[in-house]
């Protein structure tokens, strides 16, 4: 956000953003180039010297309430993006998966599929043909296999790869279909149940903002009861009807209310009609 504002004195110019639960930008430039100084030159240096100490305090005062609505931000940041975490959490959706049942892969003609919450495996095997004059008909002269094992992860970017073999070549198509049978059947045991237990070195890949996603269990660990509720302190999030204590940037801006009255009370006339710029 930025904004020019112009009026008889000065020139301001604003510009900030906030990003909520993350960062708080705000910044402010004041131009008064075409301002009358006359009336202030002929009160002598003195005079303004004292009156400009004046403003430099007023400037301080009024920079600490803006720091400490930083500061008080800063509070309100952290349970916004703690709130955030909670919710990028609960919203992760459920991985598909085939329920650890062979079916054609949906996106790719050719290819089959097996999978479960925790792992999927691919695997096709691809006819290489050549064309024979003599018959005048295309025949198969070598069959290549592939497979791969990946992680079935919920989160996106981190379905590690796992295994696999990249075309496979063979001359007759019984041994790699024979190739082919004894890789499912090396991994079947990872497809034995919906939700297998997931190996600790990939515990991250299924685990959101610090906490294992729901359903999930790891190899080695007992399982963990899940909660009904996400508890959040009360220090955390003001609880509705509850009396909040005063804030920072609201006894600053009284305590700067009460000093402006104090030093106006006793201020003589002349200097209050110095001060009036």
């Amino acid at each position: 956000m930025e904004r020019l504002e112009e009026n008889k004195d000065y020139r301001v110019h604003r510009s900030g953003d906030l990003s909520e639960g993350y960062k708080l930008r705000v910044e402010h430039t004041v131009s008064c180039e075409n301002m009358d100084i006359s009336p202030l030159i002929a009160q002598g240096a003195e005079t303004i010297q004292t009156i400009r100490q004046d403003s430099i305090e007023g400037e301080k005062k009024a920079y600490d309430i803006v720091v400490a609505a930083a500061k008080q931000w800063e509070q309100q940041a952290a349970v916004t993006q703690r709130l955030d975490r909670a919710l990028a959490y609960l919203r992760t959706p459920e991985v598909k998966h085939t329920g650890n049942s062979w079916q054609p892969f949906s996106n790719n003609n050719g290819w089959m599929e097996i999978s479960n919450r925790v792992y999927k495996m691919f695997c096709r095997i691809r006819e290489d043909t050549r064309y024979d004059r003599e018959i005048k008909q295309s025949v198969p002269v070598a069959w290549y296999v592939t497979w791969d094992l990946y992680l079935n992860s919920p989160r996106e970017g981190y379905s590690i790869h796992l295994a696999g073999q990249d075309k496979k070549r063979y001359t007759d198509k019984a041994a790699a279909e024979k190739y082919l049978d004894g890789r499912k059947k090396a991994y079947s045991h990872l497809f034995a149940e919906i939700s297998p237990p997931i190996p600790k070195e990939h515990e991250n890949c299924f685990t959101v903002n610090g906490v294992l996603l729901p359903g999930y269990t790891v190899e080695g660990r007992e399982p963990v009861k899940p909660d009904h509720a996400a508890e959040v302190s009360e220090s955390a999030i003001p609880a509705p009807g509850k009396e909040e204590k005063p804030s920072v940037l609201g006894k600053l801006s009284a305590s700067r209310a009460q000093e402006k009255a104090a030093a106006e009370a006793k201020a003589p006339t002349k200097r209050k009609e110095d001060m009036q710029i």
